[in-house]
């Protein structure tokens, strides 16, 4: 698969530097590339499940090999260049996914679902995510001259 994109993002031989590995360990993110060791990891689940899924996170970490080899450690990991790739993989660059495309477990509950809502009082954005981040500010109400501060609420694995 990766020879594929990297053919189509001319970075000859992606494949042939990049390690993939599966880990059991994951549980707040689905898939990571560490620069260092030149090494993407994906969560282990993603080999249960026969979906698109799996090509998707392994382009999206693809990229960020690709990204980095191109434009160097300066280029941001979520930035134009990585995003100009995913799309010539024919992919949109995304960055979290949908609760509702995560898989469910046989335990009922979706994998990586996350337990922590935001939400802003004033104008009612929400995000949901698996940690609680209490320095979070609702940009919207910032840039309107308000405090932006968001309510946190525990839903739960199953309410998420």
């Amino acid at each position: 698969m990766i020879a594929g994109w990297a053919h189509a993002w001319n970075v000859p031989k992606l494949e042939e530097r990049v390690r993939i590995e599966f880990s059991r360990r994951f549980t707040a993110s689905i898939g990571r590339y560490d620069l260092r060791h030149k090494t993407i990891r994906l969560a282990h689940w993603l080999l249960e499940h026969d979906s698109p899924l799996l090509r998707e996170v392994l382009c999206h970490e693809a990229a960020h090999a690709a990204a980095y080899e191109v434009h160097g450690r300066r280029c941001p990991p979520h930035g134009k260049e990585w995003k100009a790739l995913m799309r010539a993989a024919g992919f949109e660059p995304r960055v979290r996914l949908p609760e509702r495309e995560l898989p469910v477990t046989r335990t009922g509950r979706r994998r990586n679902a996350a337990v922590w809502l935001h939400r802003c009082p004033v104008c009612n954005a929400e995000r949901t995510t698996r940690r609680r981040m209490t320095a979070w500010r609702c940009m919207r109400c910032v840039k309107a001259g308000l405090d932006g501060r968001l309510e946190i609420t525990h839903v739960g694995k199953d309410k998420a």
